[in-house]
């Protein structure tokens, strides 16, 4: 049999107070072996649901209403709890979104290895021990006999991914499901764990089900594409033929949202209008048809089928493909996906500087006074930050992009004294921050705001959106404006709709949660937004909308922007400005666009060639960067990139590098600027 896996007309149902969520309807394709396939879509299209389908681990409100899933020709579906026993982990393993809440803090990575194989009843401890070592040196893990030893908390975020992979390696499983594997690494990371996957299946045959909605990943690694969208399959084909030739508008538009194809710095990005349909009633027609600019009559009566687009095994859940439907001009209601475009210069850009950070130095203690002086440790502090350097105008956006644990966030909370400082200075409108008391700061916190990471996290599950929104105006005793007005005020502003106020964050999706951090975060007018990680998991489209509403409130408010991110696309097209992060320095910095389309720091060029790219022919051979960020209790002597770096020369290993200004007026620190 060439198919491993066969999914035939699979159909799940969510019981809800509300009702029944059809979340998954006549969903069918196949998983030949040998093969990588990508299941691509939107949050909410389902394809997290198909796993926990074929796996039998759905929620308790899940029920299969019909439908096979076929694993070598058995419908798992009908097998009992010690089929499901021999099937999971043995003929199929997942790779989860998380590392750290998938994998056990409380157990070494030896005791959780040697408990996968428990099944091989004749293997002694040592032979277990010795394979899961063995695994772990294939999936690149250095010195993998010590680390063994070690728990998840002291890997890296990277590191910690690898150990999942070599986990579900363990038992050699038939098919290895990826489940978001790179969404919370950051781009070096991403490329190691693409070009690991891509290894790994080469040597070992694998077949490998990869869902994911970052299209470069599934451009990068995959053979054939699954497009899903609110619980259907719209579309499936060959990976070339999905990217180049795409059939079904949805596909069409989820390709166009992708930041990283449009190689033009734009201030606007494109987005699909509307929402992912409430499932709570089964569609008539095409599940897309109210988003879709080119939907007609027949897309809103009749449940459109599978057609073949000429191309071998490509099809597309279209009207637009049945030659057999007289179409009519698009319905009035139809809008067509925004199109990418250059809003202009913004307002509020003033000729002196909002932010002026000046070599800001933190510093965290690693241990406490006795214990340094019992173990003679003279220094027990890591420098987080260092010499951190940079300006920033009113009306202007700063990209502050690097590595995860680099420092950038630090330096964001240290601006705005949610963490102390150890020495430098910054100034906000000139006047310096880090000699403030908290009480004179209060005052101050009015013109700067934080967009924190978790979008969800970050607000209280107890308060309202109302609530939450309009504490801003409490906490300052601002008492001489109506609330009501105001959360009124801030929900239009963001384009989120006035009946969410009486919601709980738990009830919003995360483009929504998004917007009610920017809601309050603008609440009361400030000049200085520190964004971090604005579009951490969010969805292209979602991404689009929310940054899209941050530059127009720029360009009518004179906002000042710092956003802190690891996704280089989305920073290229919003910032003005880019300081690059290594080990708490700044090494590069200066205009956003000449850094991008001529990087001067051999770091900043292992990042921006490292963005995977949405085009299945521009697959990379090797990866940017290798190696893991040093430790900062060991920082390398010299230039601390000296490690990493291709260009390293014995100069660097031994004298640390000093700020250089170029001709074009970046600030690069490195000995063997990559340009003059």
């Amino acid at each position: 049999m060439d198919t491993l896996l066969d999914i035939r007309n699979l159909n799940v149902d969510f019981r809800t107070p509300r009702g029944r969520v059809h979340a998954l309807r006549d969903v069918s394709f196949k998983v030949p072996k040998g093969k990588i396939v990508g299941l691509v879509g939107e949050s909410g299209s389902g394809k997290s649901t198909v796993i926990w389908s074929i796996t039998q681990l759905l929620a308790g409100n899940g029920v299969i209403e019909g439908g096979e899933a076929l694993f070598n020709g058995r419908d798992v579906l009908k097998y009992g709890e010690s089929e499901l026993r021999d099937f999971r982990g043995e003929e199929l393993s997942i790779v989860f979104q998380d590392p750290m809440t998938s994998q056990s803090p409380v157990l070494s990575y030896s005791q959780q290895m040697t408990d996968i194989l428990y099944r091989r009843k004749g293997a002694s401890d040592s032979d277990k021990r010795r394979s899961a070592v063995d695994m772990m040196r294939r999936v690149g893990i250095p010195d993998p006999e010590s680390r063994i030893l070690q728990y998840p908390h002291q890997f890296s975020g990277g590191m910690r991914q690898r150990a999942g992979i070599a986990m579900a390696l363990l038992m050699d499983p038939l098919l290895l499901v990826a489940d978001e594997p790179t969404t919370a690494l950051d781009v070096t990371m991403e490329a190691q764990i693409i070009h690991l996957i891509r290894e790994l299946q080469t040597e070992m045959q694998a077949t490998i089900l990869l869902v994911s909605h970052n299209l470069g990943l599934i451009a990068e690694l995959c053979d054939e594409v699954v497009v899903m969208y609110a619980g259907e399959v719209v579309e499936h084909g060959d990976v070339r033929e999905i990217f180049y030739n795409a059939a079904h508008p949805y596909t069409k538009a989820l390709l166009q949202c992708d930041p990283a194809r449009e190689l033009i710095r734009t201030r606007s990005l494109p987005t699909i209008p509307g929402d992912v349909p409430d499932l709570h009633a089964k569609p008539k027609g095409c599940v897309f048809a109210a988003r879709c600019p080119q939907a007609f009559e027949a897309c809103r009566e009749d449940r459109p089928g599978d057609h073949a687009t000429g191309a071998d095994g490509h099809k597309a859940r279209c009207h637009l493909l049945d030659d057999g439907i007289a179409r009519g001009a698009p319905t009035p209601q139809s809008v067509q996906a925004a199109t990418p475009k250059d809003t202009g210069p913004k307002a509020g850009n003033a000729a002196g500087s909002l932010l002026d950070v000046e070599r800001l130095r933190v510093r965290f203690r690693t241990m406490g006074g006795i214990t340094a002086r019992l173990k003679k440790v003279e220094d027990p502090f890591v420098d987080a930050v260092l010499d951190a350097s940079l300006s920033l105008k009113s009306g202007q956006t700063l990209g502050l992009v690097g590595e995860s644990g680099s420092g950038k966030t630090t330096l964001g909370r240290a601006i705005l004294g949610l963490v102390a400082a150890h020495s430098g200075s910054a100034k906000f409108e000139g006047q310096e921050l880090l000699d403030l008391s908290p009480g004179a700061f209060m005052p101050l916190r009015r013109h700067m705001s934080m967009m924190f990471q978790d979008p969800i996290g970050s607000l209280s599950p107890r308060q309202t959106i109302r609530s939450l929104i309009t504490e801003p105006f409490e906490i300052h005793g601002l008492k001489d404006r109506s609330l009501e007005e105001e959360a009124s005020r801030l929900c239009d502003m963001v384009s989120l709709p006035r009946n969410f106020l009486s919601r709980y964050p738990h009830e919003l999706s995360g483009g929504q949660a998004r917007r009610v951090g920017v809601a309050r975060a603008l609440s009361l007018n400030p000049k200085l937004i520190i964004a971090d990680e604005p579009t951490a998991g969010l969805d292209v489209s979602v991404q689009g909308e929310i940054l899209n509403l941050m530059s127009d409130l720029q360009r009518d408010h004179g906002l000042a922007y710092l956003i802190i991110s690891h996704n280089l696309p989305v920073v290229r097209h919003v910032s003005d400005l880019l300081a690059i992060m290594y080990l708490g320095r700044l090494v590069e910095r200066g205009n956003c666009e000449a850094i991008f389309e001529q990087p001067s720091h051999p770091y900043t060029e292992a990042l921006v060639r490292g963005v995977p790219k949405p085009d299945p022919d521009q697959r990379r051979t090797l990866v940017s960067i290798e190696g893991e960020v040093p430790s900062l209790t060991n920082r390398p002597s010299g230039c601390e990139f000296h490690t990493r770096c291709k260009y390293a020369t014995e100069r660097c290993k031994t004298e640390l590098p000093l700020e250089t200004t170029l001709s074009d007026g970046r600030i690069v620190t490195c000995h063997h600027p990559l340009i003059d």
